[in-house]
Order: structure tokens, then sequence, then C-alpha cells
């Protein structure tokens, strides 16, 4: 009975000392710190314990760690950025280890390198970057106003890019952008966008001459504005607004007389422009040279001819006096209703568009010919009355002086009174005052009262 107690002994004490020098596991690892390229992990203490750490391709390394009362702290570096690694942690007590916890953690991913905006407007920018080392497990997660949104994944192609809408013309956006991997994000990479300002609601021309323009508007609400102008042919100038409590005014000089101008005004805030508003206007044309007058046969109408100056004009605008404007696109026009041998004062300005230049004025004379025609025509008709006029005076004393200055016998009147002819009656009208005059001095007849009765 002895010796199957004393066997029994020797069999069983070999596996109840190996029992008890075998150490427990550690209970969990976390990872206390984190970068692109190290891990910095962290356990509980095992009391009276070594301890090594199985790397994924094998390797095996005892680890010196640092305890801080009751935990342990371990740091592992020379690791790939965005990288998950699986580790098996063993305790070790008298050279016997542990059967080992095993764990997985990853590296923080990198962030992008940089972040470009692709388009912009007023109320919206779609931002851009490329995708680190080009891999589709990463993720990236926009954080803006204390918001943050996961961006969508576009597969395909190297380059990410995102929209930020809803968002307030000309202002600045401050933005981070995380690349996440295994639920773990990058540092962040830090950005600021600008969204396009509006353009200025209009731009008045507020003078104009022959070789400059002044330019008008008002200014934008924010203080950190600027404005380019450009030119039709591409040319910008940076114009500055130094006056903050007034409108905005620009001379454009080194202009041509009478040409149209196009023009683009750009607001700009922080290097960012707007979308320009685009406008034209034309400088005043020079005076017209050579203004004269031609007449017309009959003295009706005008015409008056001028020289074209150089430049761009649209037409003539010709005032006359009591008329209404005419216009012309040529170098003559034809003024009517007109009257002959007068003078007009006529006023002459060249249009560009609603532009109008200096005047030029000119007096002219409508042709007199036909008024000295009429008047040496009634001269002559004049003249012609007054000899008229002499000549039947003239007649009438002729024939006064030949009349018979006494008159024929009474009683060859009695005699002839029957058989005189016709014509003595009418002269009897004329003779009448004749012997009205010697009735006086003729005695009268004595009625015969045998002779038959007279005829009257």
């Amino acid at each position: 009975m002895s010796i199957v107690f004393l066997l029994l002994c020797f069999c069983v004490d070999p596996l109840w000392g190996q029992s008890s020098v075998t150490p427990p596991n550690v209970a969990s690892v976390s990872v206390k710190a984190r970068t692109e390229t190290e891990l910095t992990l962290e356990w509980n203490k095992v009391p009276n314990v070594g301890y090594v750490l199985k790397y994924f391709n094998g390797t095996e390394i005892p680890l010196s760690a640092s305890m801080n009362g009751s935990m342990v702290t371990y740091t592992i570096s020379s690791l790939s950025a965005g990288t998950k690694y699986t580790f098996t942690l063993y305790t070790v007590l008298k050279g016997v280890r542990s059967s080992g916890f095993q764990f997985t953690v990853v590296t923080s991913p990198s962030n992008v390198a940089s972040v470009s905006v692709k388009a912009r407007s007023e109320i919206a920018v779609t931002l851009e970057w490329k995708k680190v080392h080009n891999r589709y497990s990463y993720i990236y997660l926009l954080r803006h106003n204390k918001t943050e949104t996961y961006t969508p994944i576009y597969w395909g192609g190297s380059v990410a890019t995102y929209t930020v809408s809803s968002l307030s013309p000309g202002t600045r956006y401050n933005f981070t952008l995380y690349t996440v991997f295994g639920g773990e994000r990058s540092s962040g990479y830090n950005f600021s966008v600008v969204t396009m300002p509006i353009n200025v609601p209009r731009v008045n021309v507020i003078q104009q001459s022959e070789n400059y323009l002044v330019l008008s508007w008002e200014k934008g609400n924010s203080n950190n504005i600027s404005y380019i102008l450009m030119y039709s042919n591409g040319t910008e100038t940076s114009i500055t607004d130094s006056d903050k409590n007034s409108p905005v005014t620009y001379t454009v000089t080194s202009l041509s007389p009478g040409t149209r101008y196009t023009f683009t005004l750009y607001t700009v805030i922080e290097g960012v422009r707007s979308r320009g508003l685009k406008f034209s206007s034309v400088t005043v044309s020079q005076k017209v040279t050579g203004l004269r007058c031609e007449r017309v046969s009959g003295g009706r109408a005008l015409v008056l001819i001028w020289n074209a100056p150089a430049g761009t004009w649209t037409g003539v605008e010709v005032l006359v006096k009591g008329r209404s404007p005419q216009y012309s696109n040529g170098t003559r026009l034809v003024i009517h209703d007109l009257q002959p041998a007068r003078w007009y004062h006529l006023t002459l300005k060249l249009l560009s568009g609603a532009v109008r230049s200096a005047p030029v004025s000119v007096s002219c004379q409508t042709d007199p010919k036909g008024v000295i025609a009429g008047a040496t025509l009634a001269a002559l008709f004049i003249v012609f009355l007054i000899c008229l006029g002499v000549y039947m005076k003239y007649r009438r004393t002729v024939l006064n002086r030949e009349k018979p200055t006494h008159p024929a016998p009474i009683q060859g009147l009695e005699e002839g009174g029957h058989n005189a002819p016709v014509q003595a009656k009418t002269k009897a009208s004329v003779q009448k005052k004749h012997l009205s005059r010697k009735q006086k001095s003729i005695k009268p007849l004595q009625d015969n009262p045998y002779q038959s009765p007279r005829c009257h």
C-alpha cells in the first residue's frame, strides 16, 4: 500500500509543480497614445511576471516595460501609418509563458497633403484632394463649424471631391479634414476657404469726356474688399477703396474719342473674385469740322454739310430754332420747308450712342434769287401802273382841248332833233355842262303852238 502511494505522488508531483508556475495572461491591452509610426500600449500589471511581445511577422521581443503603479506601458515604434497590426502579449514566470493575449491595433493614418477648391460660388465650395496613398480603405471626415461630416467615397481615380453648401457670400470658413482608418482618424489637415463675393449692383458713368470716363459704384459690406477692373483686351487694374464712407469712384484715362469700351468689374475678397459685372460706355466724340451750307434753288431748303471726325459715332443731331431735332447718319442733311432769303442758325452735335459731342454752330441764308425776281417784277408793275396813269391823265387833257367851245344853234338842234344821229345823244351829257353855263345868256325860245311837239 505504501508503495502505491509513493508511485502516485511521484506521478502527480510534476503536474502540480507545472500548473503552479504558468502565469496568467493580461486581462486586456489598450492604446494609450497613437501616431502614424508609433503605438503606446497599456495594460494592468500581472504580479511577478515578465512580458514578451510577439509581432505579426513572428518576431518576439522581451519587453522592458515601464511600470507606473498598477499600469504597464510600452511604446512600439517604426510602424507604418494607417496600418493594422496584430500582436500577442505573453506573461512569463520562471521561463514559463502564458498562453498569450492577442490583440489588434492600428496606427494613425496620414493627413491629406493638401486641399484645393475645385469650384466656388457665393453659397458653396467644392473641395478636392488626393487620396492618401491612393488607398480605398481610407475614408475622410470633414469638420466645419463644430459639425463633422463623413464625405462620400468615390471609387476609382486618385482624387476625392466634396461640396459644402449653404454658405454665405464673401466669407472665410475654417475646415479640418481627417483621414479615417479602422475607426481612427489622423491628426487632421486644417485649411480655410473663402466663398465667392457678390458683384457690385451696377456701375454708373458719372462723367464722360473725349479721353476719359469717370466710374462710380456702391461698395460692399465687407471692410476687406478691393476691386479689379479688366479691359476688353485683358489688361487689369487693381482698385483699392480708401474712403469707407462714400461710393467708390475711379477714372479710366488714356482713351480715344468716340469709342465704345467694354469693362468687367470684379469684387475681390482675400484674393477671391466675384463673377464680374460686365458693362460698356462710350467716350465723347470730337467736334465735327468743315461745317457749311449749300443753297437750294428757290430758297425753300438748305443742304448742311460737314466732315466726319475719326472714331466711332452713330449719328448726327441738327437743331434749328423753333423746330424739332433732325438726325442723320451721314455727312450731309437737307433741311426743307424754309423761307427764301432768310438767315437760319444751325447747331450740330455728333452722337455716340446717347452721348453727344460739343455743339458746333453755323448761320446760313436760304437762296434770295426768287425774292429779288419777285421784287423786280413788282417794281416794274408799279412803274407800269404809274406810266399808265400818267398816260390816261394826259389823254384826258388832250380830249378836253379838242372839244368845241360854243354849242350848236338851238334851231339846228330843234330841226335836227328827229334826224340827229345816235352819236349826238352820247355827247349830250358832255355838252350838258356847256349848255347850263350858256342858258343864262341865251334867251329862251317861244314855243310855237303850230309846231309838232319835239321828241326828247
